[in-house]
């Protein structure tokens, strides 16, 4: 058994606020909806990766609502590479390889059974501006080619996915 070093995301500074349209937002309900499972399969087609998923951070924990390529849908926040993606909500937050990385080196998940080595998410902002969770795409191999093309694409999904959470909340036509 060996000392880590890893140093997980930092918590944003409105936290209670984030958590608070986390809630609002209705996805934690929105488990295994069809389209959020259309749009995480288009994704990991697209970008030609071996997973993809629907993050919510909520609490302690990050839930994939909708995933590809998955089996376990529940994590420690503490250790979630989307915990960094919500920090930074206008920008993708890329990882070529997390082996290589040093944030991300010592991490016990990444690094027992290698499960991701890349990574991507798009941050999943709500109306007011809160990122709520992420678009993610992952795989076991690094990658070096997912340039300005594919985070476009990525954001496209993750407003997509933002859309379909919101459409879920709304009150159904009389």
């Amino acid at each position: 058994m060996g000392i880590t070093v890893y140093a997980p995301a930092p918590t944003p500074s409105d936290e209670a606020a984030r958590e608070r349209a986390v809630i609002a937002s209705g996805a934690l309900d929105a488990r295994d909806d069809p389209e959020l499972i259309g749009l995480v399969e288009q994704a990991r087609q697209r970008f030609g990766t071996g997973m993809a998923a629907v993050s919510i951070l909520s609490r302690d924990w990050q839930y994939l609502i909708a995933a590809a390529g998955v089996t376990s849908r529940t994590y420690s926040r503490r250790m979630s590479l989307c915990g960094h993606a919500i920090i930074t909500p206008r920008a993708v937050f890329c990882v070529e390889d997390a082996r290589a990385d040093p944030r991300f080196a010592d991490n016990p998940t990444l690094i027992d059974g290698g499960q991701v080595r890349f990574y991507a998410g798009a941050a999943l902002v709500d109306p007011d501006q809160f990122p709520i969770g992420t678009f993610c795409v992952f795989d076991r191999i690094p990658r070096d080619d997912f340039g300005a093309y594919e985070q476009m694409h990525l954001k496209q999904l993750a407003d997509a996915a933002v859309a379909r959470l919101a459409e879920r909340r709304a009150p159904s036509a009389p």
